[in-house]
């Protein structure tokens, strides 16, 4: 995924801070799909790929299937990188 601007500093827990990036500005900044595969969470997130399947399995990421590819829906990788401690529903 391509960056053109320097990322800006994300939140670190899932109180609204002063400064702190929303999902819509996430979305505008890195224009994600709307469902990320495992490789570009990993890179975005900045986690190995054992994680990131380690992460699933807690029911911390939740991963869906389209056609044969694994993917995760935008939200969680934006709740995974802010910090939230909130689990999948």
């Amino acid at each position: 995924m391509r960056r053109d601007k320097p990322p800006v500093p994300l939140a670190t827990s899932h109180h609204q801070r002063p400064g702190d990036m929303t999902l819509t500005e996430f979305i505008q900044l890195y224009k994600p799909p709307p469902n990320v595969r495992p490789e570009q969470f990993c890179e975005l997130a900045g986690i190995r790929p054992t994680k990131f399947y380690e992460l699933v399995k807690a029911g911390v990421i939740r991963v869906r299937k389209v056609g044969r590819s694994t993917a995760t829906p935008v939200e969680d990788l934006f709740q995974f990188i802010r910090g939230d401690d909130q689990t999948a529903t």
